[in-house]
């Protein structure tokens, strides 16, 4: 792989910070005149854009800071930054001067003006349950805002703001888009990998489209709001041999299309491989539909670029959509024919994607390089780059973010196909298994253990075998992403980062952090002996760093026992044990991990069960 289509490492990271830093001086020097709301973070990490004022000027929602930042992307300066809470998620437009946005970790809706070239806050509401994507309707009245937390949308009243109505739409649901009409909404779950469409009106879900994948991304309308594109990542569900990566049988990249005719509401799915033979594409997540659908931009973070599939109106070579699940890599005419499918690599990690009125111009968040890039659409060029933070890192952060953009780069692996992320979303866990092929064996596939406090964790991996973090590392990027051998720095960057990770804390606690009355009839019951959950979910982890037989081992196991995982964070998690056969705290507690299966105690009574499970979320 070329270096110019690596991510922000080694030599590269060090001229990266030596270039932003002589930009921000500048960029300091035109903001001296008057004191700037400066965010203590090191970095901004803006992930989603939103355009106001006709375009001229841009807000990004910048996760790391805390912020949302004003930019002129003509001038190429940050005009205003405002703190509106724990991780911003995303950001909308509001009409042409106002934006909401919503916290991740924060659990609000912000709505925030622009008055003059500054940002007002004028409306807050909290909605808790982790906020993430949202979109706003044509007439800017109603957001649809995914509860990822508890597997809703938030239907709410602008006006106010108050939530009007709760859907349940499934599993894990990230992003929203809302067709012009403001009356129906698309929402893409990862769990259970489908878009679902809902009708806001009604408050009701009209139908679901369930098709196989993970990390399902934006969702985008075509002007008649009857067709829906959204990226995810393919799993094909093979354990990673270099042929079977080489062949698209382990992940992929794809874009969907949902075609919803009015008299079937079933609608019609196909999909379209972005991957090309011997230089794939990592982890999909941003898109935007212009030009009726005709042009689809597409963000890739793993592998630094933005992608653009046009269908010539002139001519008769339609882009060849398929079976949802079809080819595994693109089509051989479409990927060498650069007027129907392009690539632009961006450097970093690119993540939000907004496009202006006329479609000239796109712009594109992009984390890793902490800026807001600017793209022009006619040439598919950058033509502009504006960093959001008005100081350089220190030397501790750019090491740790220098191991944040190895964990996100999907050029670590053969034929840049996947990233460290790509399983372990944002840090976390996933919802499908994976062979890794780290427990010494072929074909035993497991669920991927979220990494939060990884370093205070170990023996690491499922069955507790390897002891050496820093060689776990080194062997996860050899062997289950077959990549290049890492050195000695990378690893410890890698490691660097990976020690920044830590549980986001659970929206299944009372407003002020403590616990529910449930909840703590729980924590007594889990510490009880009657449970007996604290004989291996010990320390202040909720583990421990002993081996234990509970009754899950199959014969073509390579080694004995099972290290228990750590318990924090388990609310987000969809499916549990090594197996992932139990899709909820109550089968692991009443089916497959029950306390009178595991410890031989009396069998739990349902109440029981319920105020154990109220106290395991809120970890």
């Amino acid at each position: 792989m070329r270096q110019s289509e690596r991510g922000l490492s080694g030599q590269r990271w060090v001229v990266f910070v030596a270039v932003w830093l002589s930009m921000t001086a500048s960029l300091a020097d035109s903001l001296a005149a008057e004191p700037q709301p400066v965010s203590p973070a090191a970095f901004r990490s803006p992930v989603a854009v939103a355009l106001v004022a006709g375009g001229e000027r841009v807000v990004t929602a910048n996760a790391d800071a805390g912020t949302l930042s004003l930019v002129d992307p003509a001038a190429g300066v940050v005009l205003d930054e405002l703190m509106i809470g724990d991780e911003p998620a995303w950001v909308a437009a509001l009409g042409s001067d106002r934006v909401v946005a919503t916290t991740l970790i924060g659990g609000d809706l912000v709505i925030v003006s622009l008055t003059g070239d500054r940002l007002v806050e004028t409306g807050r509401l909290h909605l808790g349950l982790e906020p993430a994507g949202l979109d706003v309707s044509a007439d800017g009245m109603t957001a649809c805002v995914a509860l990822s937390a508890v597997d809703r949308v938030a239907i709410v009243d602008l006006a106010k703001p108050a939530v009007r109505a709760e859907v349940v739409v499934g599993r894990l649901p990230r992003f929203v888009a809302c067709a012009a009409d403001g009356r129906t909404a698309a929402v893409t779950c990862s769990a259970e990998s489908g878009v679902v469409i809902v009708d806001t009106a009604a408050a009701e879900v009209v139908s679901r489209h369930p098709f196989k994948g993970l990390n399902v991304g934006q969702p985008g309308f075509a002007a008649d709001g009857r067709t829906i594109w959204f990226p995810w990542t393919y799993d094909g569900g093979s354990h990673p041999s270099r042929g079977n990566i080489r062949r698209g049988w382990v992940t992929g990249s794809r874009v969907g299309r949902l075609s919803l005719d009015a008299g079937d509401a079933a609608g019609e799915l196909a999909g379209l491989t972005l991957d090309v033979s011997g230089r794939a594409v990592g982890d999909v997540r941003g898109l935007a539909a212009i030009d009726g659908g005709a042009t689809l931009l597409v963000t890739a973070g793993g592998t630094h670029e933005l992608l653009r599939l046009h269908e010539p109106g002139e001519r008769g070579d339609a882009i060849p959509y398929t079976q949802i699940s079809g080819l595994e890599v693109m089509d051989r005419g479409l990927a060498a024919d650069a007027s129907r499918f392009s690539r632009l690599d961006l450097g970093g990690r690119p993540l939000g994607i907004a496009v202006d009125e006329p479609g000239r111009r796109a712009y594109v968040a992009n984390r890793l390089r902490d800026s807001l890039q600017v793209v022009d659409l006619d040439r598919f060029a950058l033509v502009g780059e504006v960093p959001l933070a008005a100081a350089g890192p220190t030397a501790e952060a750019a090491l740790v973010r220098q191991g944040e953009a190895i964990f996100f780069d999907a050029g670590r692996s053969l034929d840049q196909w996947y990233s460290c992320h790509t399983c372990h979303y944002e840090g976390g866990g996933n919802t499908v298994t994976f062979d890794t092929l780290n427990d010494g064996s072929t074909g035993s596939y497991k669920t991927v253990l979220p990494l939060y406090g990884v370093a205070e964790t170990g023996p690491w991996t499922w069955h507790g075998w390897q002891n050496d973090f820093d060689a776990s590392l080194a062997k996860s990027l050899v062997d289950t992403m077959q990549g290049p051998e890492p050195s000695a720095e990378d690893v410890q960057t890698l490691a660097a980062y990976l020690r920044t990770l830590e549980p986001p804390p659970s929206p299944y606690r009372e407003p002020d952090g403590s616990l529910s009355a449930a909840a703590e009839r729980g924590q007594r019951l889990f510490a009880s002996e009657r449970a007996g959950c604290t004989e291996c979910h010990t320390d202040s982890r909720f583990t421990s760093d002993g081996l234990y037989d509970v009754g899950l081992a199959r014969r073509s196991d390579r080694y004995e026992g099972f290290s228990p995982p750590s318990l924090l964070g388990l609310h987000r998690k969809t499916r549990f044990l090594h197996t992932g056969k139990a899709k909820s705290l109550d089968e692991v507690l009443t089916k497959y991990h029950a306390p009178d299966q595991v410890l031989g105690r009396a069998e739990l009574a349902a109440a029981e069960v319920a105020d154990l499970v109220a106290y395991l979320r809120s970890l």
